[in-house]
């Protein structure tokens, strides 16, 4: 009898860890998606992206809440990859749940992500420096007001920043919270160290760089 509950509560617990992740799953690429834009490396990013490809669509029958999150991913996964058709119908998908109140991602979040979405299909500078502009209003209003949500960098301003620079764009954030160096890094490969794990090593080699 005790071991038939042991193992009754190894599986709930299992199935408990394994909901939580795939719950989560959008919220975590979103931030690898971010880091690696930060980073300012196109591996890095190509790595970040085919992940996010991988996401399959049918996530949402069980997740509905992560709507405009996964819109927003595979939408700029697409537009990195230069597939503009794919990232288009992604655009027109997160457009039509910005309003929706049932969503993980608060609805200011997910318009202005359209925003830069959309400005980067289009290459429209305008577009992307509104969407610019908002994120960094609301960070500077929310994030950084108070003690307990205080973040001295904004990571996503900056991501989206740097992703706008590489294509050309002569976009300009002025905040406390963006560095204006963020405004002059130039993009490219690094030489991995020696003692950089294999796994690690060939994740990086393999990946294949965004444009």
């Amino acid at each position: 009898m005790a071991e038939a509950i042991r193992c009754l509560l190894v599986r709930q617990h299992r199935d408990s860890v394994d909901n939580d992740y795939w719950s989560n799953q959008p919220i975590a690429a979103e931030h690898a998606l971010r880091d690696a834009l930060l980073s300012a490396d196109p591996r890095v990013a190509g790595a970040a992206v085919d992940e996010i490809l991988a996401l399959d669509e049918s996530y949402l029958d069980d997740y509905p809440d992560m709507t405009t999150r996964y819109y927003h991913l595979t939408g700029l996964a697409h537009s990195l990859r230069e597939d503009t058709a794919q990232a288009r119908t992604a655009l027109a998908s997160l457009r039509d749940s910005v309003e929706k109140d049932d969503q993980y991602l608060g609805t200011y979040f997910a318009e202005a992500f359209a925003d830069a979405l959309e400005g980067f299909i289009d290459h429209d500078e305008q577009l992307v420096q509104h969407a610019l502009d908002s994120l960094t209003a609301y960070h500077e209003d929310v994030r950084g007001g108070g003690d307990a949500t205080k973040e001295l960098f904004d990571h996503y301003t900056g991501a989206y920043l740097l992703l706008a620079r590489h294509r050309g764009m002569n976009v300009r954030i002025e905040s406390e919270y963006v560095p204006a160096e963020r405004h002059d890094i130039e993009w490219g490969s690094v030489e991995l160290p020696e003692d950089t794990p294999d796994a690690l090593r060939d994740l990086y080699e393999n990946a294949v760089p965004v444009a």
